[in-house]
């Protein structure tokens, strides 16, 4: 029987290792397949006189090879923007190309890395010569002059080990000066999801802060401000990076709202001035981060409705960005982008529109940094040559999350922008200049795709947040933690949510316990209290479990007991346990109850309360009666026992 079973564990054994010889090569195969990475490629080439240019591309192979070689192609200049798209997805361009060069080795890699050139003519190659001992290859340009001005898709086809993988990406070429660049708003956004990648953040903000020439906008989230002045490692990381962000005064910092805020509710149900607090919370945090204040135009994101629009104009919020896709007709799609516009129903607003395909590309981590870096910059040369002598100047805004823009995709592009004379960077305010409103054709006003209002608001829903906002507003003013007044009042501005009634009150319910949670650390001590009499202190104790300090007044209640420096006292509880003692006079009986209320410095919100039994240990006519009873008894023992001794001396 063992001899069977041995058997038969000896054939089971050589059928698995049959296998994992079969498997094993397939899965390492498998494992380097061949790709390559376009790490950096010049986005711009001036042709000469002679009508000749070259640019130069480097690349990561893996796995190496120094066999591997290559193939560039170039094809017809764009015409239509929609052209950009299947480049940016890979899919590239059908048809022949207009030139290819010859396969050349890429034999100068070095630790994977090799970087050639491609030259460019239009009648006759120039002078080229190749880094290290690649061979350096020309393109033909069947264009003459001017004509030559666009941007021109590219076709790289690396081949590794057998295998062959092609990628695409775009060139402009230049051969005239530039009469007015494009302004570039680039918008880096720094939202609650940057909280979760926070070395990433930190990193980006850190290039940022490198490159202080350059002129960007950092939006300002007040959920996420908030976050950052915890004391935790990834808060003390993100302060000190936005600070290196908002070093530069070329740096600008607007507002940007969640997009969940019912500003239109808000001003519907009388309440306007927290509409004004949405805004002044970002800039209030910001301010105590970095010394900064926000800006004056917001970045709003998901989809505005006019009420909402209109709701911030009446505030005094007049500059917005208003996401692209939630207009009635994208501006990227037509010819007519660039100007600030009015929203029709919100009269008092200038709007721009951000760019949703650029925004979308430079948040797209699929693409690899140097690559997304040329595509984005390529895409916005295009622009500029859907009409490059436009009378007025363009803008085009892009929104670049933090959390999806790595440090080298960031600063390749700043680097780009400095080198690319038809797009300069520029911070947001000086674009919504009136003087540009309905300039180069573009219409003088754009309406909203969403005509939706929002839900109406319970009598419950303005009920309770009213006393929610009085109270905290209250608190803040006491505590001398700014943290907990700002975590407090971020509280209260989530709550203003949209939604149905019920939903919001369950976010105004939730924010009302985080009041009632502070609340809760203070309490009076209830032990009952004995005066010595009339003119005594009287001692009160308050303790505290709170990390912070806190001003308020002791309220002391009861018509049986005078208090000749008042009943209300200021006291600042800075420790676990306060004492206090408070002078008294006069009384009536000898016990009392004395109720303690404790409140902040304007009395709308109680700390805490106790009801205390007071004893007054006083003086009485049975009291003279016993005391004088008793020195009679004393002065008659005394005069006994000295009589006593008398006698005895006598008889001696």
């Amino acid at each position: 029987m063992f001899h069977r079973f041995s058997t038969w564990w000896r054939a089971l054994s050589v059928v698995l290792l049959s296998l994992a010889t079969v498997t094993w090569p397939s899965a390492a195969q498998a494992s380097t397949t061949p790709t390559f990475t376009l790490l950096h490629q010049d986005v711009i080439a001036a042709l000469s006189s002679q009508g000749t240019s070259d640019f130069n591309a480097t690349i990561r192979i893996a796995p190496n090879d120094p066999q591997s070689r290559a193939q560039v192609a170039i094809f017809s200049r764009l015409i239509q923007r929609s052209q950009i798209a299947p480049i940016v997805s890979g899919a590239g361009i059908t048809g022949p190309p207009t030139a290819i060069t010859r396969t050349f080795a890429l034999n100068c890699v070095s630790r994977g890395t090799v970087r050639f050139r491609i030259g460019l003519f239009t009648r006759r190659p120039g002078t080229l010569r190749g880094p290290c001992r690649a061979g350096a290859a020309n393109l033909r340009l069947n264009c003459r002059g001017q004509r030559c001005d666009g941007v021109y898709p590219l076709r790289y086809t690396v081949t590794t080990k057998g295998a062959t993988v092609t990628k695409w990406s775009l060139l402009t070429v230049q051969t005239t000066s530039v009469a007015q660049p494009l302004r570039v708003d680039l918008v880096e956004t720094l939202g609650p999801s940057s909280l979760n990648r926070s070395h990433r953040a930190a990193s980006v903000l850190g290039v940022l802060g490198q490159h202080a020439a350059s002129q960007v906008t950092l939006s300002a989230d007040y959920r996420t401000l908030s976050t950052m002045q915890g004391t935790s490692a990834e808060s003390s990381l993100l302060r000190t990076a936005l600070n290196q962000a908002l070093a530069s005064p070329l740096h600008q910092a607007v507002d940007a709202p969640p997009s969940s805020i019912d500003f239109a509710g808000l001003m519907a149900n009388g309440l306007a001035d927290q509409v004004r607090a949405q805004l002044l919370l970002s800039s209030d945090l910001l301010k105590s981060l970095t010394g900064r204040y926000a800006d004056g135009p917001v970045l709003l994101s998901g989809t505005p409705s006019v009420a909402s629009v209109a709701a911030l104009g009446r505030v005094g919020a007049g500059d917005l960005v208003i996401p692209e896709g939630d207009l009635a007709l994208a501006p990227s799609s037509t010819l007519s982008w660039g100007a600030p516009f009015h929203v029709p129903g919100a009269a008092s607003v200038s709007a721009l529109s951000t760019d949703a395909p650029l925004s979308s590309l430079v948040a797209d981590e699929t693409i690899e940094p140097g690559l997304r870096t040329v595509l984005t910059l390529a895409t916005l040369d295009f622009l500029h040559f859907e009409a490059p002598y436009a009378p007025a100047v363009r803008t085009v805004v892009i929104v670049a999350p933090v959390a999806k823009t790595s440090a080298s995709f960031v600063a390749d592009l700043l680097n780009g922008f400095e080198r690319d004379p038809f797009a300069q960077l520029v911070t947001l305010s000086p674009s919504f200049s009136n003087s540009l409103i309905g300039t180069n054709g573009s219409p003088m006003s754009r309406s909203l795709q969403s005509t939706s209002t929002s839900l109406p608001w319970s009598s419950h829903n303005v009920k309770s947040l009213t006393a929610l906002i009085a109270g905290v507003t209250s608190y803040s003013q006491a505590v001398t933690s700014s943290n907990v007044g700002n975590a407090l009042r971020v509280a209260v501005a989530l709550s203003e949510r949209t939604g149905d009634p019920d939903a919001r009150q369950v976010a105004i319910n939730a924010a009302s316990d985080s009041l009632a949670g502070e609340l809760d650390n203070f309490s009076v001590d209830p032990s009952p209290i004995t005066l010595a009499g009339p003119g005594t202190s009287l001692p009160i104790t308050l303790l505290s479990r709170a990390n912070y300090t806190v001003t308020a007044v002791v309220h002391l209640v009861t018509d049986r007991l005078s208090f000749p420096k008042g009943k209300d006292v200021v006291i600042v509880m800075d420790a676990p346990t306060k004492s206090v003692r408070i002078p008294t006079s006069k009384h009536q009986g000898s016990s009392l109850t004395l109720q303690v209320v404790v409140t902040t410095p304007d009395n709308q919100i109680v700390l805490a309360r106790a009801a205390i039994q007071v004893r007054i240990a006083g003086t009485s006519i049975v009291g003279y009666f016993l005391t004088a009873a008793s020195l009679l008894v004393l002065a008659y023992w005394w005069l006994r026992t000295h009589r006593r001794r008398s006698r005895g001396r006598h008889a001696r």
